[in-house]
């Protein structure tokens, strides 16, 4: 390196910092680059003479805004370090997280030198929680939401009070197609049903897949029991028209139980009387919705 891109840092402690596994970048008092470790080259995509001499500010995403950035900078100037989560952005545009520490280096007067910034780009961490969440809160068959989710919908939709209904559903006759296809194809099937499901409902409703072969929807909001009846029907016709399962049509129906309730109301006990209500549909013949 030559003398004047030399980092103000001993020669020892440069070579250590380029072993690092973190990226490193040095900036004079100024915010000016003066060097920059191999591993922030990987990072972020530039070459070490992309950046020498240029300000940070060249890697920003967008997403922080101006207070972001005036905090941070406040933090070093009183207590001489910040750290925390910062979105940038590579050479190829791609926008990743990374968690960065930056600390002021100051001489024996108390005068900054420089300021180092060291960070890792959390990417994958990041992705690791994204799934867990989605892991926690979707079922990984129909990508639809479990019953915990749903249960949180609910609870939202109560705190609302309007007038709203829930759906419970159960595949007509399942076990049947599992027994005779198979499993795989019992899973096919579900993701069919919820797909349709997904086709029949608005924006602002919710399906999800409760347990099995039953599916729960809720519908908010909702002016009186005809428009919720309305879908049920809706839900019963495209039931009804043929899946095609490992080259073979198949068909089925559902059994719909349907609550409606205005005000707040404890999630268990709309779906306990969605539930009774289903029954009471599979007792009179299946292929049909109950209130």
């Amino acid at each position: 390196m030559a003398e004047r891109k030399r980092p103000p840092l001993s020669l020892s402690a440069w070579q250590i910092i380029q072993a690092m596994q973190d990226g490193v970048v040095v900036t004079d008092p100024d915010g000016t680059i003066r060097a920059v470790n191999r591993e922030f080259c990987a990072v972020t995509g530039y070459a070490r003479r992309e950046v020498l001499g240029k300000n940070p500010r060249m890697l920003h995403s967008g997403l922080q805004d101006r207070d972001f950035y005036k905090r941070m900078w406040t933090s070093l100037l009183r207590a001489g370090h910040w750290q925390g989560e910062i979105w940038n952005r590579r050479k190829s545009g791609a926008v990743y997280p990374e968690w960065l520490t930056i600390s002021a280096i100051k001489d024996s007067w108390g005068h900054t030198r420089c300021y180092l910034g060291v960070f890792r780009d959390i990417t994958s961490p990041k992705l690791d929680e994204e799934r867990m969440k989605r892991l926690a809160q979707y079922d990984p068959l129909t990508g639809l939401p479990n019953r915990r989710l749903f249960h949180e919908s609910l609870r939202r939709s109560s705190s609302r009070g309007r007038r709203r209904a829930v759906l419970f559903l159960d595949v007509d006759h399942f076990k049947e197609v599992n027994d005779r296809l198979g499993h795989a194809a019992g899973d096919r099937l579900l993701q069919a049903v919820g797909g349709r499901l997904r086709g029949c409902l608005r924006k602002t409703d919710t399906v999800a897949r409760w347990a099995g072969d039953e599916f729960a929807v809720l519908l908010d909001p909702v002016r009186r029991k005809a428009d919720a009846a309305r879908v049920a029907r809706k839900i019963l016709s495209v039931l009804r028209q043929p899946f095609t399962l490992r080259g073979r049509r198949v068909r089925t129906t559902a059994s719909i139980g349907g609550c409606i309730v205005s005000g707040k109301a404890a999630p268990e006990t709309l779906m306990r009387k969605a539930d009774r209500a289903m029954y009471a549909a599979k007792k009179a013949g299946r292929d049909r919705a109950v209130f």
